[in-house]
Parts: C-alpha cells; structure tokens; sequence
C-alpha cells in the first residue's frame, strides 16, 4: 500500500509541476470610427494568445510569448518573416488576470518602388489603425478605444496533449492498483 500512496503522489508531484503553456481568447468590442463619426457597437478586435510565464511573477510578457494571433495574423511568428519591404511583429505586450491584457502589434509592407503598400496597428486602450496605398489613392480606418469599449478573456481549453498524460496517468494508476489487489488475493493476506 505504502507504494500505491507513493506511486500516486509522485504522479500528483509531477503533474503539478508540469507547467503548461497559458492560453487564453480575447475579444475587444465597441469602437469608435473616426472617418464615419460613429461608434461601433459591433465593430471587435478578435484573436489569442499562448505563452509561458517563464519567472512566474502571474504576468506573462512579450519574451514569454509563444503566439498572439489578432484576427488571421500571428505577430509573434510574422516577425521572422520581417525584411526591408514588411515589417511585422509585436512591439508590447503584458497580460494577468489581474492587470488585463495589453499590447501593440504592426505589419506594414509595400513594393520595392514604394507605389503599393499598406498596414496595421493596434495598441489597447489607443487606436486600430489601418491603411493602403496605390497610385489611385490612399484609405485610411481610425478605430479608437472608449470607456465604451469591452474585453472579453476566454480562457483556452488544454490541449489533447494535456488530457492524453492526464488519461495515461489514471489509467496507470488503476492498473497499478487492481494489479496490486489481485497479488493480495493470490497471497491470502
């Protein structure tokens, strides 16, 4: 029995201390649009994150990210891409759950010529702002934060990873034990 309790918190001992990536989705809402004078009740920013808070101070920054994706753009994986015609990546970012999520991301490109190009920023609680320009004009979208605009955390599901481990412990775990209970029966104690 004293393996079983031993067994069993080792396996609670390493799970426990298995640190897991932190994920979470996130939505902003409620904009205003500068251009058309409006706010934007349905206008949202969209997107996610994973990291691991290396120095485990309960806030996860920029150094320990591993993806932020806003809308279809990963700034953590664009970056590499960067060169002297695209720039792309993520310039801030702070998240707890107790302080809240914060960042600024950009990619803007254009063509070797600089006739055709265009871009993105965002930075949380300022602006998204976006532009493209070409020899038959410019389009500009200012899209400013308010004390009327809404945050939405999503805390991610674990990864089947995580739950495979998890099952392959417990299923360890109660073979152990009814291999255990059957040497005890066969031994009559």
């Amino acid at each position: 029995m004293k393996k079983l309790f031993t067994a069993g918190a080792l396996l609670l001992g390493c799970a426990a201390a298995h640190a897991d990536p932190i994920s979470w989705g996130f939505s902003f809402s409620g904009f205003y649009d500068k251009e058309a004078d409006v706010f934007l009740t349905g206008e949202a920013i969209t997107g996610s994150f994973k990291g691991n808070d290396l120095d485990r101070d309960g806030l996860l920054e920029k150094d320990e990210l591993l993806a932020l994706v806003i809308g279809e753009m990963d700034y953590v994986a664009c970056a590499a891409g960067s060169n002297a015609w695209y720039q792309c990546g993520a310039t801030a970012f702070s998240f707890s759950t107790d302080a809240g999520l914060s960042f600024s991301v950009g990619s803007y490109g254009s063509d070797p010529e600089g006739w055709v190009g265009g871009g993105k920023l965002i930075t949380v609680g300022d602006m998204h702002y976006a532009y493209d320009y070409n020899p038959g004009g410019t389009a500009e979208r200012h899209l400013y934060w308010t004390s009327d605009t809404h945050l939405t955390m999503i805390s991610q599901v674990p990864e089947p990873a995580t739950w495979a481990m998890f099952g392959a412990g417990l299923l360890a775990l109660t073979w152990s034990m009814r291999r255990q209970r059957a040497r005890a029966r066969s031994t009559g104690a």
